[in-house]
């Protein structure tokens, strides 16, 4: 089952196309990689999935089902991780998760939330640190930290714009390892990056984005995608 399809979707601003004819079809439980270089198109691509901006053309199905006039339902079944930090550095761990399930409507009684707070904090490696100000967590603490934020609502579909950018290699094996334990959970997962060997070893599938198109998409994990993305923007 196809979790979320883009059928001919196109954005312009004035006369220049950021994307040009989308045609990309994403599987319940995929870890999908979305790869191209910078103006490409990826994140206005991750903006048009979550209702930010308004294709120009085109139409998007989440389950077989047209969404694009129901901003407010894609923010509903997706959550986002960014490159910015989307927490309040002077609130804990824990008084962040509650900020943002308030924000999200999450509908819960207060011990229920609780809990379901903590399960995710457990499962992101925070709970230990979930009374700590976010200002005084490490670096891939914040990066967790977000991560954790983007599951509070419990959304079906995720989406991580360069979720390892500034961590250093360990750290990005670490956070990977939390991604793929999170797709277990029935998740379907989106990441958008510039790193050809996270992708390669992380995600079942991956598109190439060049020039608004999507060029390829790999179906087997290990595919040397540095090789194909030069054969398809010769």
């Amino acid at each position: 089952m196809y979790i979320i399809e883009f059928k001919d979707i196109t954005k312009a601003f004035g006369s220049k196309k950021i994307l040009d004819n989308v045609n990309l079809k994403i599987s319940k439980g995929d870890i999908f990689g979305i790869i191209g270089p910078s103006g490409s198109g990826k994140s206005t691509l991750m903006k048009v999935l979550m209702g930010i901006y308004k294709p120009t053309s085109g139409s998007i199905y989440f389950k077989e089902k047209e969404v694009l006039k129901d901003s407010n339902f894609l923010l509903k079944v997706t959550g986002l991780t960014t490159q910015e930090n989307s927490f309040y550095y002077k609130l804990t761990v824990k008084e962040n998760m509650h900020y943002y399930a308030n924000l999200n409507s999450v509908q819960m009684n207060k011990k229920d939330l609780d809990v379901h707070i903590n399960k995710i904090l457990r499962s992101v490696n925070l709970y230990d640190s979930k009374d700590k100000l976010a200002q005084n967590i490490s670096g891939g603490m914040k990066r967790r930290l977000d991560f954790a934020i983007s599951l509070v609502h419990n959304p079906e579909l995720l989406i991580l714009d360069e979720p390892t950018t500034g961590l250093d290699p360990k750290l990005v094996d670490q956070f990977w390892k939390i991604i793929k334990e999170v797709s277990k959970e029935g998740k379907t997962i989106i990441v958008i990056s510039h790193i050809f060997s996270e992708l390669e070893k992380n995600c079942n599938k991956a598109g190439i984005l060049y020039n608004g198109k999507i060029k390829s998409v790999t179906v087997k994990r290990g595919v040397d995608l540095r090789k194909e993305f030069d054969r398809v923007v010769k």
